[in-house]
């Protein structure tokens, strides 16, 4: 407080009236805090981090409309609220910059009063809010209703996944521009033409990995396009049923995970 008290004596030692308003505005719009992903990670700082984002980003943000429950109609309604306020800056909330977290987290966090961020010891968990954890991915949505364009954590080891399904292409396709480790959804169409029950045996072990880094709980699915940026596509357990193998590119298997 002595320091915010301070400020405001700076600005009555000059006359206000001689300043150019609009360049002063623009000039303070801080768009970055000083702040750790510690401080994120727990409830102790939940009101001051609240209060940082609604001064800086939103203004005219009432604190009230934050949210007390996990619901995804909720919270794209707040959403929606704010990118009317200012888009470019939701969008930069969106993808706040703290290290070893993904877009959209920092937005649940503001959000949702309850909830923190589940840190580095908490494996496979982004957000927790009281007794509920959930991963949180920022995906684009398919129009047969597939989230993809993600990955998942580092626990899990997928180089045998990989190094069985080069061979696989290696053997069904003889020429191709791409590198030899990067697999498209056109090339797995043709390896499966070619080799059905050997690719089914790859996306099957794939799809016990998946599963196996998703069942401990919810993932909340949010959209990473421009114009529907931060809204929740989909808060679910994913079932076995739901993965398939997308792609396998930048040394990793991406999935497709059936929300809808």
């Amino acid at each position: 407080m002595k320091k915010f008290l301070e400020l405001y004596k700076l600005f009555e030692a000059v006359e206000i009236s001689d300043l150019d308003s609009e360049f002063l505005k623009k000039a303070m719009k801080l768009t970055n805090f000083n702040l750790s992903t510690k401080d994120f990670e727990s409830l102790k700082y939940k009101k001051e981090i609240q209060f940082l984002f609604r001064t800086h980003f939103f203004p005219e943000f009432d604190l009230d409309d934050c949210l007390d429950q996990v619901d995804a109609t909720k919270i794209n309604n707040v959403v929606n609220k704010l990118k009317g306020m200012d888009a470019k800056m939701f969008t930069k909330m969106h993808k706040y910059n703290l290290k070893g977290v993904g877009p959209g987290e920092a937005t649940l966090y503001f959000l949702l009063n309850k909830a923190h961020l589940g840190g580095g010891t908490s494996a496979g968990v982004d957000l927790v809010h009281g007794s509920s954890k959930y991963e949180v991915k920022s995906v684009t949505l398919s129009p047969s209703g597939y989230v993809k364009d993600f990955k998942i954590g580092g626990t899990q080891n997928l180089s045998g996944i990989i190094s069985k399904a080069v061979e696989l292409k290696k053997k069904a396709i003889k020429k191709y521009t791409n590198k030899d480790t990067e697999i498209n959804k056109s090339q797995i169409a043709d390896i499966k033409k070619k080799f059905p029950k050997e690719w089914q045996k790859i996306e099957n072990e794939y799809r016990n990995q998946a599963y196996d880094y998703f069942k401990d709980h919810d993932v909340i699915f949010m959209n990473n396009k421009t114009k529907k940026i931060g809204e929740v596509i989909a808060i679910k357990k994913v079932g076995k049923s739901d993965i398939e193998l997308e792609n396998i590119t930048s040394g990793t298997v991406k999935p497709a995970i059936k929300v809808k």
